[in-house]
């Protein structure tokens, strides 16, 4: 059970570090649509918590070499918060994030 719960925790942590570096390169059209009826929520709690929430948005070495249009249509609510001592929270709606 132990070895178990240790290895899920590894793929984890393995699937977050890698989307940290994420790249992204665009070349042609780009479409990216959200539309939220109702509400979203992203949360993180305790010390050095991290929130981030992507809707529509591109994060990480982002390239556009075309067209991009990105949408995201709210009725109702979007929320991203992180709660805690040193804790932070991210968010992009129809945005490119990164370098």
């Amino acid at each position: 059970m132990v070895k178990k719960a240790l290895a899920a925790l590894a793929i984890g942590a393995f699937l977050v570090s890698g989307s940290a570096f994420a790249e992204v390169k665009i070349k042609g059209k780009n479409d990216q649509s959200t539309k939220v009826q109702g509400a979203v929520l992203n949360a993180a709690i305790g010390p050095g918590a991290q929130a981030k929430q992507n809707l529509s948005s591109n994060k990480g070495k982002v390239n556009i070499g075309g067209d991009n249009k990105q949408s995201t249509q709210v009725q109702g609510a979007v929320l991203n918060a992180a709660i805690g001592p040193a804790a932070k929270a991210e968010q992009n709606l129809s945005s490119n994030d990164g370098n």
